[in-house]
């Protein structure tokens, strides 16, 4: 027999004067070492499916690491043959198991300027909450960077930051973005779009594609499967909506059947997770030139043909922008 003991530095120990130095060699590794051993050993494997020799296996990768000497291999390898000499019985491997996947009803991505929450997002979030059931998460990922000349943004920014009913929140800057069209795709936008739209459109469908991701991301890193998402907007309320406010199946995206201005509803959406990654991330679509029409809502519309989506107009839907003026959060 004998015994093998790991001790930390906290062991109680006595020392001299003649051995301090030895003491402080022989203990080198210890504090030096450590945090590469820990990557070591997070980073180590083996195929073999009997523990004892995986143990051994280990003992002789430590050190050909370097981080132990052919003594404390030796050491090992007789615990193992002492083990062995008394019959002992070394417990299977066990693997671990995948963790369940979550199964959510639904993501909700609130895109745009961080405005109009109490107004309209609040509302709106209850809305939803009552015509549908299930667990729910709200993505709201908000532009900070819009200047309203009558309203105070800062009385804005005080609303979403005080606003805690929210799975993920995010407030961020307008940054220059470039689409990155081919200069020989021939756009235009018709319905007429003035120039000082199309930046905040683009901002908008950036803001729309940087929501998925983040839900996606989310997805991945809780072990979450969401069945459908929505689309919505911050300044808006679902004034009317369905008993059940869901998609009709897996493979119809649902639109409300107004201000489509020629094309689609370009404010709220519900779907299934792969038919809304073709409508969230249509910011990447702009550089493969598809399409040469921009407009935003005959852009949609253009775009979901293409990709053959099915598209429910639902006129027992309404989702209205809250007005802009004086005493109004826009």
């Amino acid at each position: 027999g004998g015994r093998l003991i790991f001790g930390t530095s906290t062991v109680k120990q006595v020392r001299n004067s003649h051995s301090f130095i030895k003491d402080m060699d022989d203990e080198y590794q210890l504090y030096h070492e450590s945090g590469s051993f820990v990557r070591f050993l997070v980073s180590w494997s083996s195929s073999y499916s009997l523990l004892w020799k995986r143990i051994a296996q280990l003992a002789r990768d430590i050190a050909q690491a370097g981080f132990w000497k052919s003594k404390e291999v030796n050491i090992m390898d007789a615990w193992l043959a002492d083990l062995h000499s008394v019959g002992y019985s070394f417990p299977s491997i066990i693997s671990p198991s995948s963790p369940l996947i979550i199964q959510k009803r639904a993501a909700v991505c609130v895109t745009g300027f961080a405005e109009c929450i109490q107004e309209a997002w609040v509302p709106t979030w209850s809305t939803i909450r009552n015509h549908l059931q299930g667990n729910i998460d709200a993505f709201l990922f908000l532009s900070s960077s819009h200047k309203l000349e009558k309203i105070p943004f800062d009385v804005n920014l005080k609303q979403i930051r005080a606003y805690l009913n929210s799975t993920v929140t995010i407030l961020y800057e307008d940054r220059v973005i470039d689409p990155h069209i081919p200069s020989n795709c021939k756009t235009f936008y018709y319905p007429p779009m003035s120039r000082s739209h199309v930046i905040p459109y683009y901002q908008q469908l950036w803001g729309l594609a940087e929501c998925f991701d983040l839900v996606k991301e989310y997805e991945q890193k809780m072990n979450i499967r969401y069945e459908f998402l929505i689309r919505a907007r911050p300044d808006s309320v679902l004034n009317r909506v369905p008993q059940a406010l869901e998609p009709v199946n897996n493979s119809t995206l649902v639109i409300p059947n107004e201000n489509g201005f020629g094309g689609y509803n370009d404010r709220f959406a519900i779907g299934s997770m792969s038919i809304m990654e073709k409508y969230m991330r249509r910011w990447h679509d702009l550089s493969r030139c598809y399409i040469e029409n921009l407009h935003a809502e005959s852009f949609l519309k253009l775009l979901l043909n293409r990709f053959n989506i099915n598209v429910q107009l639902m006129k027992t839907l309404s989702y209205e922008q809250q007005p802009h003026g004086v005493g109004r959060c826009h």
